[in-house]
């Protein structure tokens, strides 16, 4: 008996539902398909979940198969197609998914912005607090009244000096409280 006529048989049983036919079919097969498989989609997962698909395909629709080729080509056939569709549907996702993060890449960036922002202001509130009262006065008053240390210094009834060392301090103190922002 030729190969062709032991398929043919194997054929006839499996479409009049012999699951001896499909369990041969499966044990020839099944290693073979997979490895195929994993060559064109490089995952082995991938690979032996579209074999899978096959193999239950095959049984599903035994009863209505169609092969004109051998059984072997029929499922190499299948499961190249298969695999094909896989990776198209795979380029398809990876398309989709670039082109949602483009276009939603300044929302996210303006809501991580403003958390940032958010959080820094709050840190700086919190390190001006710390501020010996002094200290806290000419900084407040350099940066947020726009002052010069010279009318800071008239104000205060402080010499330029001092009123240069309370900003420095002020600066050096800040500095240390936001150093995970710079």
């Amino acid at each position: 008996m030729t190969l062709k006529e032991l398929e043919h048989i194997s054929l006839s049983a499996l479409r009049n539902g012999s699951t001896a036919a499909f369990d041969l079919c499966f044990e020839l097969y099944f290693t073979g398909l997979c490895t195929f498989a994993n060559k064109l989609v490089q995952n082995p997962n991938v690979a032996q979940d579209i074999v899978q698909d096959l193999f239950v395909n095959l049984w599903i629709k035994r009863e209505s198969l169609e092969i004109h080729t051998s059984l072997k080509s029929f499922l190499f056939q299948s499961v190249k197609n298969n695999c094909l569709d896989h990776i198209k549907h795979s380029q398809i996702e990876h398309a989709f998914a670039i082109r949602y993060i483009n276009e939603n890449a300044e929302e996210y960036e303006n809501i991580y912005s403003d958390y940032t922002k958010k959080e820094i202001l709050q840190s700086l509130n919190i390190a001006i607090e710390k501020l010996p009262k002094q200290c806290k006065a000419v900084f407040l008053m350099s940066r947020f009244d726009y002052k010069s240390y010279k009318e800071i210094a008239e104000v205060l009834g402080l010499s330029v000096k001092t009123v240069e060392n309370h900003m420095g301090r002020a600066l050096h103190i800040i500095r240390l409280e936001l150093k995970e922002f710079l």
